[in-house]
């Protein structure tokens, strides 16, 4: 196994010649203004390695900051694997607002060989 940090948005050379079969993303959907340099990195990374998917969580704090448009513009699909308020104490998920999820992204359709 091969664990390689990035800095999304950062396109230095080593990122070209990933062939990740996953992509683990932790804490990574925080500040929004990074969303796009995130999900351009992530589709690149797919696009390239075909059946990767990326596994993050997301915390849905707010209306505001909803990931669904940014499926539709990427070309991306995301399927919640797990619920956070099924295995998070009550007394934690009782002070979170929003919910949190486990989900996996991958490529809405794969590109034709």
């Amino acid at each position: 196994m091969q664990v390689l940090g990035l800095t999304w948005g950062d396109w230095d050379e080593p990122v070209f010649d990933l062939h990740p079969d996953i992509i683990l993303g932790a804490d990574v959907l925080y500040d929004s203004a990074k969303f796009d340099d995130l999900f351009a990195m992530v589709t690149f990374l797919l696009e390239n390695s075909p059946g990767a998917v990326f596994i993050t969580t997301y915390h849905n704090r707010s209306g505001h900051h909803l990931i669904e448009f940014l499926m539709v513009k990427w070309g991306l699909k995301c399927l919640k694997l797990l619920d956070g308020f099924s295995f998070l104490p009550s007394c934690k998920a009782d002070s979170l607002r929003g919910n949190i999820q486990l989900v996996e992204i991958a490529l809405e359709k794969e590109k034709p060989k």
